[in-house]
């Protein structure tokens, strides 16, 4: 196991010049945190400055305030420099995880959402045809996701193939399958919420509990966890910098390959959408039964019970 030095300088002085990935245009690495509202993003990246700087701790990243107890409280898609290299970037977390939310999400993470601005997401379709379609590559950001998820937040059995779907989906758009960390480890089943994760196809897989400014004290095994989980992202960025088969194309080519991607989800939803309300709208309403109906059923059931009782 790396010590803490270790991994500090890795993270530090990491560099993508002179990799296979700056060959092709890539100049920074944008840590995609994203993940339900209120599930702890925040609070990670404030967590994963305060393990790798030895200062006093701070929260550039705005944690929910107690009165907002389901949290969700991020609406701008920030940014927070770590170093030179890696950036860590703050989504606004979704919360019905509907179609639509899903979208929002996605065109995040395809970083066609521009950073440190509100983030918007106009449910006219034309418009969200003209957000993705209008926007230019004009970055050579290299996207690694990773994804927030509390361990008091438990998954129910219908969302679970939901879930597989939205990580298989994450690693279409980024190129890179989300590194996953279980947040507020000790206020649930951290073991089974990592077996159902990993059941989801997660392989990187980290359970936590996050520095806060109520409980900030540093500890060798807490700076551990967040270095290792940032040591694990960079393994992936090693990953795709040193394949023999290369797993990404150039800076522009991928981000055409997201605009297609987010047009196509965009226009398959809208037809479902459609096809749904054309269904709520022409197909007829199941009739409630009538008083008398109902009356008329009990006094029947009534005498079959009488007759039964009689024989």
């Amino acid at each position: 196991m790396e010590d803490l030095q270790q991994l500090k300088d890795k993270i530090l002085n990491y560099q993508l010049a002179g990799t296979k990935l700056g060959e092709l245009g890539y100049t920074r690495i944008l840590i995609q945190i994203c993940g339900l509202a209120g599930n702890g993003k925040s609070s990670l990246i404030n967590s994963f400055k305060h393990a790798l700087y030895n200062k006093k701790f701070s929260m550039p990243a705005s944690v929910a305030p107690p009165e907002h107890s389901q949290g969700g409280f991020t609406t701008v898609r920030n940014s927070y420099k770590l170093t030179d290299v890696i950036t860590l970037v703050d989504n606004r977390g979704f919360g019905k995880s509907d179609s639509f939310e899903k979208e929002e999400l996605y065109a995040q993470l395809a970083n066609i959402q521009p950073l440190d601005k509100k983030v918007v997401w106009d449910r006219s379709y034309e418009e969200r045809m003209k957000a993705v379609t209008s926007t230019s590559h004009n970055t050579n950001d290299l996207l690694v996701p990773i994804y927030v998820h509390s361990v008091e937040n438990q998954i129910i059995e219908d969302d679970k193939g939901d879930m597989k779907t939205l990580l298989t989906t994450i690693h279409e758009i980024t190129g890179f399958l989300p590194v996953i960390v279980l947040t507020k480890k000790l206020s649930g089943d951290a073991d089974e919420m990592r077996l159902q994760f990993d059941k989801a196809s997660a392989e990187n897989i980290f359970a936590v509990e996050n520095y806060t400014e109520k409980n900030n004290m540093k500890s060798p095994g807490k700076d551990r966890s967040f270095l290792t989980i940032l040591s694990a992202v960079l393994d992936l960025v090693d990953f795709a910098a040193n394949s023999v088969v290369p797993t990404l194309d150039t800076p522009e080519q991928e981000h055409l390959k997201r605009v297609q991607m987010l047009l196509t989800m965009a226009c398959n939803n809208e037809v479902l959408r459609k096809k749904d309300k054309w269904m709520k709208e022409n197909m007829p309403a199941k009739t409630q039964p009538t008083k008398e109906k109902k009356n008329l059923v009990s006094k029947i059931r009534a005498a079959l019970k009488t007759h039964r009782l009689d024989n």
